[in-house]
């Protein structure tokens, strides 16, 4: 303490930093209010949303019959969907739930193509590379000549290919296509690729989104 600081100089200092206080917990005060309330709308709000989902179901399961009837007619979970105002991947979850069986859903004619859509390309090339032989596998990582370089990094650049459509066009898996752009200078970091966002939700399935910074650790 300064030896020349007066009584009456800590009492006034005391008072400011007291009225200080004061407001700091009348702010802190009004905050637990506000949340409060916002709490309580967030929780009318759920409650709300979960009504509207029991409603929904039971509609839906109301016109399981009629939905399932369409969907052997028209063989596609997609047209089906989108005739009766659902999403794709409900759809995808309710149809074996009402037949008690995968088998009608997989005689779908873009069961693969939803099928992939929903659970990521990570997942569905996982169980594809089960049933390779090495050599097929080994393919899909093969040293790349010039031509091969030139041509990949022509069409990442000048087409519109995605980066699973143009991994595809050159049979090569998705984390060698990534490592080879890096290693000739096409993008410094995983998060370069064009459309990140877009390759983030098919490599991880739809119901994931990416967070505008993270990666999959695809470049080592």
């Amino acid at each position: 303490m300064n030896p020349y600081t007066s009584v009456f100089d800590i009492y006034a200092n005391n008072k400011v930093l007291k009225e200080q206080i004061k407001m700091m917990e009348n702010e802190i005060t009004q905050l637990k209010e506000l949340n409060s309330r916002q709490l309580k709308q967030i929780s009318k709000l759920q409650e709300q949303n979960d009504a509207l989902k029991e409603t929904i179901d039971a509609r839906n399961e109301e016109n399981a019959p009629e939905i399932l009837d369409y969907f052997h007619t028209v063989h596609s979970i997609r047209r089906t969907a989108y005739a009766y105002g659902m999403e794709m991947e409900e759809l995808y979850e309710l149809i074996p739930q009402w037949e008690d069986s995968r088998e009608g859903l997989r005689s779908a004619d873009d069961y693969i193509e939803c099928r992939i859509e929903i659970i990521g390309r990570r997942e569905y090339d996982e169980e594809l590379e089960e049933d390779m032989t090495k050599e097929e596998c080994d393919f899909r990582e093969r040293s790349l000549d010039a031509d091969d370089i030139r041509d990949i990094i022509s069409d990442y650049k000048d087409s519109s290919l995605s980066m699973y459509e143009l991994a595809d066009r050159y049979e090569l898996k998705i984390n060698y296509l990534f490592k080879v752009l890096k290693e000739n200078k096409v993008i410094d970091k995983e998060t370069d690729a064009k459309d990140y966002a877009s390759f983030y939700q098919e490599h991880m399935g739809s119901s994931c989104q990416w967070d505008g910074k993270s990666d999959l650790g695809l470049i080592l």
